[in-house]
């Protein structure tokens, strides 16, 4: 075990991607086997000293950022345990990139990697992670088959998937405790809000997505999949966005059982994309798809882009061209933090997704405020799961303030329509008031309950999900 307590040692850990400025902790505690997450546990348990969980640091809403106590962080506990043709055993700190190129080795592929591929796989598991080819084959749920944890009382545990279910009284019983499931039920659509609850849920599935917050996930099995077969990328440059839901319908109608993803980037969003491709054309909105590789599938999706109308339709079918479009894709949340971090000015971003019934309404709603409140906004993301990212990035004061009152709004109307606050990123330590509103006080009251049940003393992730005085009340 490494320990380190010195202030400038420590700050790395004190940060992720999400600008969260609050971090403290008086130690670091980097582990390098089971055993020592054990002993670690429970001498915090015995000192009443809170824990949180460190990651690869590459979420966006703090939680990996100690507020208090002590950091254990899985770095080292990074084995790629065993890899076979239909699924794998790793540690939790198992770099996703690692894992991919080993799986890709034995012509297999784990489907729900995220977009960052320095995420460690606890991480991903502990977020319930979406990646490029959600849109296909969904989230990190799906594919975890068992989890190995340290409980936040400090017992070892393991939790196949298939063994342990909810009751018709919503309880859970097991061998090591025995759990009371929320009320509430989990929207059935892409969400990462809070602890995962359904009619006759899996306990594994509470425990994917609680963003350490009920203990140290030490190792996972996961399930592995075919090697993807070839596939080619196209990029439709439609003009303007007055039949985007009309192509958005026809090619989930016609295309769907050959699409890996579908991807959107309004106009605004290209602005940020042009000076590495220059050549994209003025006055556009842009369909970013991944479809299996056919000449006659090619043909079809030509022949689509002429219906509407395209202005240009970009290709990527050899390695070099299919690279540049995966560029293309990756570029734009980079450039777009960039040049707002050169100016000074900090994005509000909303991460909602919605039944697909209501997501042309929820993009009207997001269009009223784009072209009404004088701010500067950009829309992109997940069409195909209906998930786009609406960030704002205001000027001065009375944009802020005004950005708030949209952001609200945004999440009021998500709500209203049966979607959910945060689809893939999480909540973390920023987003507890909007989980509030999604899941009501009784909601938030029952996340505690469970906590309290993993975690007698309420030390693990304090302030992830909800304010650590919840715990105390």
């Amino acid at each position: 075990m490494i320990v380190k307590e010195n202030r400038d040692e420590i700050l790395s850990y004190l940060e992720d991607s999400s600008n969260f400025s609050g971090g403290n902790c008086d130690s670091v505690y980097i582990v390098e086997n089971e055993q020592e997450v054990i002993e670690i546990v429970q001498t915090a348990n015995a000192k009443k000293i809170p824990l949180t969980v460190s990651g690869g640091g590459t979420g966006t809403v703090g939680g990996r950022i100690p507020v208090e106590g002590s950091v254990i962080s899985v770095e080292k506990l990074n084995r790629i345990i065993d890899i076979n043709k239909d699924r794998a055993i790793l540690d939790a700190g198992v770099i996703v990139n690692n894992f991919l190129v080993e799986a890709d080795s034995i012509s297999k592929f784990y489907p729900p990697f995220p977009t960052e591929r320095n995420a460690f796989i606890g991480g991903n598991v502990s977020t319930n992670a979406s990646g490029e080819y959600s849109f296909r084959f969904g989230s990190t749920r799906k594919y975890v088959l068992k989890i190995r944890m340290v409980t936040g009382s400090g017992k070892l545990v393991e939790i196949p998937r298939g063994k342990f279910f909810a009751n018709e009284k919503g309880e859970i019983k097991t061998d090591f405790l025995n759990v009371q499931i929320p009320s509430y039920v989990t929207p059935p659509i892409k969400c990462s809000a809070g602890y995962y609850s359904a009619p006759n849920m899996d306990l594994i599935d509470l425990i994917i997505g609680a963003e350490g917050t009920l203990g140290v996930i030490t190792q996972v099995e996961v399930m592995l999949i075919d090697k993807l077969p070839e596939r080619f990328i196209m990029i439709f440059f439609l003009p303007g966005e007055s039949r985007m839901f009309e192509f958005l319908s026809e090619v989930k109608t016609s295309f769907i059982k050959d699409m890996y993803n579908l991807e959107f980037f309004d106009q605004a969003s290209l602005f940020f994309l042009k000076q590495d491709f220059p050549e994209i054309p003025s006055d556009t909105c842009a369909f970013y798809v991944e479809s299996t590789d056919n000449i006659e599938l090619m043909e079809q999706w030509l022949q689509l882009s002429e219906k509407y109308q395209a202005k240009d339709v970009w290709v990527g079918s050899d390695p070099k061209s299919y690279q540049r479009m995966i560029d293309f894709r990756h570029r734009l949340p980079e450039n777009i933090n960039a040049y707002f971090r050169k100016l000074g000015i900090t994005k509000i971003s909303l991460d909602i997704a919605v039944p697909e019934k209501n997501f042309r309404e929820l993009v009207g709603f997001y269009r009223e405020f784009s072209e009404c409140s004088g701010i500067r906004t950009v829309l992109f993301g997940h069409i195909g799961e209906n998930h786009l990212h609406f960030n704002l990035f205001p000027v001065d004061d009375r944009e802020k303030a005004l950005a708030k009152q949209i952001y609200l709004s945004c999440v009021e109307k998500a709500l209203s329509l049966g979607g959910t606050i945060a689809a893939e990123h999480g909540i973390g330590k920023i987003k507890y008031p909007y989980l509030r509103m999604m899941y009501t006080d009784n909601g938030i009251k029952e996340m505690v309950r469970i906590k309290k049940t993993f975690d007698s003393n309420g030390l693990m992730g304090r302030n992830n999900l909800f304010p650590s005085s919840l715990l105390f009340e």
